[in-house]
């Protein structure tokens, strides 16, 4: 995909994205009010859904890898091969994973307290159903469809928010039948998008066997390994806090990081055509490493205008997503909010470094986000008692690690893609 293609992609995954974000907290919105002390057993289930969904984060990037090099090499019905390839041991596999998943919901449902173990059976199906539709828009991002894949977010979106504002889901049920359906649309949107691929071709293979599902486990367990543990870096100051701070210095806080890491979702969108784009390039044989810098140009672009909007609208950006209790609007907080958001700007464009690493299959991501995450603990360890130390530490930190990851990803070019040589 050219320049013009790719930027225009961007600007549609961007509005997707939006959608898709925006519709979620409403999501939140409509149930909070309709649902008063319930909500807590959304909010609790939405938690089980996240870990299990954390399962395939590696998944993704492995798929989403091999169809960037089936569409590359072979054309559009390898990616359908693909597919159809992987359909029987990935039902096998998804089969076993959901009969775990039953046998545990009893012990879930009594340990939360929850009223049914029927709501822990609906997060099962959320789990599944998820699983299906990251297939699908895997397929879509090898096959560079972003305009399908941006459709199926926001299908996703408007129609679980459009359930979710009916009169029947003032249950915590329906509230979690309403994000069902919404990925039930996602899924049908995606798979829209892979109608006309024509007759289904072998996919590429890689020599000694590195090809089909169990290696897909083995780099994906990677991949997710690398992804999990850059979030921990991502999250782990409010978890460390709250441990350490009374509730009220804790909260305080947590309303800083609150509109400080809306930052890191600002490249969400590019960091999706980035993984694919990069894989493509790679398995045609091209040095991707332009388009990283491409990227990562207009990712500092979108968070340095973000970054002038709050900074010169501190109170009310806090107003707007914290609310107006006036303790957040001290000029202590306006200040620790203001730095905050500057330090996590180099988090934001760490993890698109992350993403591009892994698209072009560079060893020792995981163990460089290890290494970043033990020190960034033992730095919140020692100057937990002062927020703007905490902030400090969490700039310093994700600019070693951006430093680290931009030598990795830039100084030389990427190994030779296994799959462009078979």
């Amino acid at each position: 995909m050219n320049k013009g293609g790719l930027g225009a992609a961007s600007a549609w995954l961007l509005m997707a994205s939006a959608v898709s974000a925006g519709s979620m907290v409403l999501f939140h919105s409509f149930l909070s009010r309709r649902l008063g002390s319930d909500y807590a057993q959304v909010v609790a289930l939405n938690g089980v859904l996240n870990v299990l969904g954390s399962v395939t984060l590696g998944l993704n990037t492995y798929l989403v890898k091999a169809f960037s090099a089936d569409a590359e090499l072979k054309g559009p019905g390898a990616v359908k091969g693909r597919l159809l390839l992987l359909l029987k041991p990935g039902l096998l596999t998804l089969g076993a994973m959901t009969l775990l998943l039953l046998l545990a919901s009893p012990l879930v449902a009594a340990y939360l307290k929850l009223p049914s173990v029927n709501l822990v059976l609906i997060v099962d199906v959320l789990f599944v159903s998820g699983v299906v539709m990251l297939v699908y828009r895997a397929a879509q991002q090898g096959l560079h469809h972003f305009g399908w894949y941006g459709g199926s977010l926001a299908g996703e979106g408007l129609a679980r928010l459009g359930l979710v504002a009916s009169p029947w889901t003032s249950t915590v049920a329906g509230g979690l039948l309403s994000l069902l359906a919404g990925q039930v649309v996602g899924i049908g949107c995606a798979i829209l998008g892979l109608l006309g691929l024509g007759q289904a071709r072998r996919p590429m293979q890689r020599p000694n066997g590195e090809d089909g599902l169990r290696h897909g486990l083995v780099e994906g367990g990677g991949d997710t390994v690398a992804l999990v543990l850059l979030a921990l870096i991502s999250y782990m100051d409010v978890l460390v806090l709250k441990h350490h701070y009374s509730d009220d210095r804790a909260g305080l806080y947590s309303r800083a990081a609150l509109l400080a890491k809306s930052f890191l979702y600002l490249p969400a969108a590019l960091n999706t055509i980035l993984l694919a784009a990069a894989a493509r390039e790679l398995a045609g044989g091209r040095d991707p490493r332009r388009l990283l810098e491409r990227f990562l140009l207009g990712a500092l672009v979108l968070d340095l205008a973000g970054l002038a909007v709050v900074w010169a609208a501190t109170p009310f950006c806090l107003y707007v997503l914290a609310g107006p209790d006036p303790r957040f609007q001290t000029p202590e907080m306006l200040s620790l909010t203001r730095w905050f958001s500057v330090a996590v700007l180099p988090l934001g464009l760490l993890q698109m470094v992350v993403v591009y690493l892994l698209a072009i299959r560079r060893r020792g991501v995981a163990l460089g986000m290890g290494v970043l995450s033990g020190v960034y603990l033992v730095a919140l360890q020692a100057v937990w008692n002062s927020e703007t130390a905490v902030v400090a530490a969490l700039g310093a930190c994700s600019a070693a690690g951006l430093a680290w990851a931009l030598w990795s990803a830039l100084a030389h070019p990427p190994r030779p893609d296994a799959w462009a040589h078979t």
